[in-house]
């Protein structure tokens, strides 16, 4: 199906605008009802147990706790933004929200029936932001996320890459808003997407940046008014309001300028491990409790302020990466990123995710092709093995689509500065996770992901149908 652009003042008006939104809501309601179907099947089945991963325990009482604190009254001063540093304000305010309107019983299962609503939002700005891109390729890039198991398993489970990504959608279809109407408005609203988005993960803060200054860049290149260039300033100040109030609460509060005490934790007992197992096959749990006894011999117990706690782990972890050589750091990257793109999210489901097995971190091996292969093949759990392959196999189909989709669009220099903003942040999200893998650090790539599959599936059909349209 093809429709009319947005920018196209005919398409906004008349019977193609109710169209446009009878398509809206049909891949909402399809959506929703995919996720619900899943995460009500998961309650049956495990009860509270199946909508929680491995991080969701500490995830659901943090949010248990805030809303029982608001409840009762005791939450005063910076404690508004959260009472676990670790975790960012919004989410806290988001997860507290269904334990306060349906109490400890029902707040997990309703908690996620809400990701449900994010997650077909998202799909609703996959949408949009392949329409604007190509209006070929609109209904095939919401078809695939309305079905894509990456989101559907990961919106299931009480964690807080949800509502991340639906922020990071809908900071990339104010992109394309931006850069068709470079207004004020469109570029505010960018930045307020960026910023609620870093306040659910500060992950996305050194990117979000970057990419309003290549947004800049993009215009002054295009020679477009400079009152028009000036407009990203408005995305600078949305942005920086939001983050700002973050540093300035754990300046009052921790006497540190930052966002997050989270990047001390990562290197040392992450990073470092894992590219030490990279360099001499050291399991991953025993240079986990080395770094964790040098840091307490050094330092002593561990400090009340999360901030100086990440600033001890950091001096140990630079330490330790010192003996470890780039080639071992560099390999521990590539691994982590292969398995981010390669492993099926229905790993993650917890009907799979309990199955008795060891992990892979846990799992012999004298390379990472050979403890790769124990994992898949030696696991002693033949439906994990059956899973593991089939979902690999239909993920390796998916990244051929996607390269296909990908040539596809860039053969429309029109197409170039999006494809190039959406390389950087598939790029960063890799970089920044490295060693650390999971189907679950893919998500904020599936948007985008989404939206190559479809342009993939439309070029094949192309070249089938219409095989000179494939050279048009």
């Amino acid at each position: 199906m093809s429709l009319p652009r947005v920018n196209d003042p005919a398409a906004l008006t008349g019977p193609a605008a109710r169209k446009d939104k009878s398509i809206l809501l049909k891949i909402f309601v399809a959506a929703l009802a995919v996720r619900w179907a899943y995460a009500l099947a998961m309650y049956a089945l495990m009860g509270d147990g199946g909508l929680k991963g491995v991080d969701s325990l500490t995830y659901t009482s943090v949010a248990s706790d805030f809303a029982n604190a608001l409840q009762a009254g005791t939450v005063h001063g910076s404690q508004w933004f959260g009472q676990y540093v670790y975790t960012m304000p919004l989410y806290h305010w988001l997860s507290a929200v269904p334990f306060l309107v349906f109490g400890n019983i029902y707040g997990t299962v309703s908690y996620v029936l809400m990701q449900g609503i994010f997650d077909a939002g998202t799909c609703l700005a996959v949408y949009g932001i392949a329409r604007r891109i190509s209006a070929r390729v609109a209904i095939a890039a919401a078809v695939v996320a309305i079905l894509n198991p990456t989101q559907v398993v990961l919106s299931g489970l009480f964690y807080t890459d949800t509502p991340f990504i639906f922020f990071v959608a809908l900071s990339f279809l104010a992109v394309c808003r931006w850069i068709e109407i470079p207004s004020w408005q469109n570029a505010a609203l960018l930045g307020l997407f960026l910023g609620c988005a870093a306040l659910i993960r500060a992950i996305i803060v050194p990117w979000s940046f970057v990419a309003l200054a290549l947004l800049t860049c993009y215009v002054l290149y295009r020679r477009l008014m400079l009152r028009k260039a000036a407009t990203i300033a408005a995305a600078f100040v949305s942005l920086t309001v939001c983050i700002g109030v973050i540093v300035a609460k754990n300046v009052a509060v921790f006497g540190v300028a930052g966002l997050t005490p989270q990047s001390g934790i990562h290197l040392a007992l992450w990073v470092v491990p894992l590219a030490k197992e990279m360099q001499d096959r050291t399991p991953y749990m025993t240079s986990y409790n080395e770094l964790e006894k040098r840091t307490i011999e050094r330092f002593g117990p561990h400090p009340s302020n999360p901030f100086e706690q990440s600033r001890q782990y950091t001096i140990i972890a630079k330490e330790a990466l010192k003996d470890i050589p780039f080639s071992a750091i560099a390999k521990s990257w590539l691994s982590g990123i292969t398995i981010n793109l390669v492993s099926p999210a229905v790993l993650l489901s917890p009907p799979v995710l309990q199955l008795p097995r060891p992990g892979f971190y846990n799992t012999p091996g004298n390379s990472f092709f050979d403890k790769a292969y124990n994992y898949a093949f030696h696991s002693g759990q033949p439906v994990y093995t059956w899973l593991l392959l089939i979902g690999s196999a239909g993920l390796a189909i998916m990244r051929v689509l996607q390269l296909i989709g990908i040539v596809s669009l860039a053969r429309r220099f029109a197409n170039w500065p999006a494809l190039f903003l959406a390389a950087s942040w598939c790029g960063y999200i890799l970089l920044v996770n490295g060693p650390v893998a999971s189907p679950k650090y893919r998500l904020p790539l599936e948007p985008l992901f989404n939206i190559w599959t479809g342009a993939g599936l439309i070029a094949i059909r192309d070249r089938r149908t219409r095989p000179e349209a494939a050279n048009a």
